[in-house]
């Protein structure tokens, strides 16, 4: 039941990734721009800051990124009106691109409808949250998988054995036998939901009867209690607790519909296809090989066509054949795939399987393919491949570069053509100045410098082989490559400051920068070139539509899109109203 739930929430959140790409801005969202009467919302910049999980300082910080992000959101939207001039809209590319990823959209409208439309977060549910994360807790836990086994424990703990050597011997938590137990300090929100709700009621010393979660059977002692010094003001810390409490109320309300779903399609396992299966293998291998084969797996090969279109499985709306399902199934580990004659097991597996089949199924039985919200993320993505096509195919086509272009280019900037000098040094580390300009001035030969560095080298690994650093670059000891470079083959140079300690170097070996012959790189000069061109192009472009366009930007909208509580050097000024006008 885990797996499916967990391959359940990770399949849903990809449907909240498609959400953030096509934006979910209404009528009623804050406007930070227009452009030629089409409008650009906080939400859509929103979207982009939750998918890219943005972090930052200061108010200014993040409005700088907010403007940044919406300069490139109307370069967006100009090149969707010019796509829609030269009739993109009804391109076989495009239509082809919508109608391949048509369903991923329905699935997010069904995570929508059915996940995050049914999440509320109250103000006196963020405040009671707050309130809890006062203290951090420390405790030791004993996890088992049954009661019986809990209450033989809890017996033992009653009767004065110790606690720390009962979790070692039958806790199934896998760090037990490194920790004894001990979870260290935690604060609300960090541990399972029933987990936390009865450690928090606990005193230091206390020790709870055995309580059950989705985890199995605990024993917890309470070990401390103590002012948590990381919590902070109950405005900074607003955002960070109601998006704690959303992902909660999120994955109970995923694990709840996923329940719901198996209800509503249960998988009907075809009970004689699968002894066929059983009967099959059993007819193709002697009984002592048989013995070490899997029961929930089958060598396809040894299947002929009517054979693996036998139904393994079905549901209302949909059925998995038999050759279809071992490909499915070849993706997963044996120990997570079922036997053949586990019939409730491989149920729940193959449902965890057809799921994408499922969730589409029922996203178009609800009717979401009319949901407003649908069509209006469909038409976006749509115009953002329409975008996508216009910047890259039908803008003005930039001149080609000539030869001679191509030598200047390649004149210029030697340093990228060429191949970086190498040397190959010895090195003896230590730990201080004068003993390693010592040794440098009284050690001239290499295996003596070699003899030297198996005895004192401090480089951790390099005493076996001599000191010897091998083929290095600049990039890999900058200050050891400087050195050598300016000396000589056999020339033992130092000491040179590594950090706290000091090296000595033998050059073994030298080999200069190379530069590449023209004739070599002149494709790549090329693609450079045009590269540049076409962005230097495009740059044109945009700076000609936006001449061209009326494009009205709201500085004191995007301002009040921020969070300032989140903001400690906010300057009472910055809610002037300011609005800028383009084009």
């Amino acid at each position: 039941m885990k797996k499916l739930s967990a391959y359940l929430i990770v399949f849903l959140t990809l449907a909240v990734a498609a959400s953030f790409l096509t934006g979910c801005g209404g009528d009623e969202d804050l406007v930070l721009a227009d452009v030629g009467g089409d409008k650009i919302y906080a939400q859509d910049l929103d979207d982009i800051f939750e998918r890219n999980r943005e972090t930052f300082l200061s108010f200014d910080e993040e409005l700088e990124w907010r403007n940044t992000i919406l300069d490139s959101l109307i370069i967006q939207q100009l090149l969707v009106q010019e796509a829609y001039k030269k009739n993109i809209d009804e391109s076989e590319e495009v239509n082809r691109i919508v109608l391949g990823n048509r369903d991923q959209f329905l699935l997010d409208i069904l995570y929508m409808r059915q996940v995050i439309d049914k999440i509320n977060v109250t103000e006196e549910e963020i405040k009671d949250f707050y309130a809890k994360l006062e203290y951090k807790i420390q405790a030791s836990h004993i996890l088992v998988r049954d009661e019986d086994t809990a209450g033989a424990i809890m017996d033992s703990i009653q009767a004065g054995s110790s606690f720390e050597n009962l979790a070692i011997k039958y806790s199934v938590d896998p760090s037990a036998q490194q920790n004894r137990g001990d979870l260290g300090f935690f604060v609300w929100g960090q541990m399972d939901q029933v987990f936390q709700e009865q450690v928090f009621k606990m005193n230091p010393g206390e020790i709870s009867a055995p309580f059950e979660t989705k985890y199995g059977w605990h024993i917890v002692k309470m070990v401390d209690r103590s002012p948590n010094e990381l919590r902070g003001t109950y405005e900074k810390m607003y955002d960070q607790i109601r998006s704690t409490i959303e992902g909660q109320k999120r994955n109970a309300r995923l694990e709840e519909y996923r329940n719901e779903l198996m209800a509503k399609y249960p998988i009907t396992i075809d009970s004689i296809t699968c002894q066929y299966l059983m009967h099959k293998r059993e007819s193709l291998y002697p009984p002592s090989l048989l013995e070490t084969l899997p029961k929930n797996d089958f060598d396809l090969n040894q299947l002929d066509r009517d054979e693996k279109e036998l139904i393994l499985a079905s549901w209302d709306g949909g059925q998995l054949a038999v050759g279809p399902y071992l490909v499915k199934a070849k993706k997963f580990r044996a120990a997570m795939k079922p036997d053949f004659d586990d019939y409730e097991g491989l149920a729940e597996f193959i449902f965890n399987l057809s799921m994408v089949d499922i969730l589409s199924l029922e996203a178009r039985r609800i009717g979401l393919e009319d949901d407003p919200e649908y069509k209006r993320k469909l038409k976006r993505f749509k115009e953002l491949a329409m975008a996508d096509i216009m910047q890259n195919d039908s803008l003005p086509i930039a001149s080609q570069p000539d030869e001679g272009e191509m030598k200047q280019y390649y004149e210029d900037n030697p340093d990228e053509f060429t191949t970086p000098g190498k040397v190959h040094l010895y090195e003896v580390l230590f730990n201080d100045f004068r003993t390693a300009k010592t040794y440098a001035l009284k050690t001239r030969n290499l295996e003596k410098f070699k003899a030297l560095a198996s005895q004192y080298t401090e480089r951790s690994g390099k005493r076996a082989s001599g000191g010897d650093l091998g083929w290095i670059n600049e990039r890999m000891y900058p200050r050891l490559y400087k050195a050598a470079e300016r000396a000589a083959i056999g020339d033992v140079i130092g000491p040179i400051p590594m950090g706290e300690k000091h090296s000595i170097i033998y050059v073994a070996d030298k080999e200069p920068p190379i530069l590449q012959d023209f004739q070599v790189v002149k494709q790549s000069i090329k693609e450079t070139l045009e590269k540049l061109r076409r962005s230097q192009s495009f740059e044109k472009w945009v700076e000609d539509q936006k001449k061209n366009t009326s494009i009205k930007i709201y500085e004191n909208n995007i301002r009040a899109s921020i969070n300032k509580a989140k903001y400690a050097d906010i300057d009472d000024s910055s809610d002037t109203e300011v609005d800028s006008t383009e084009g």
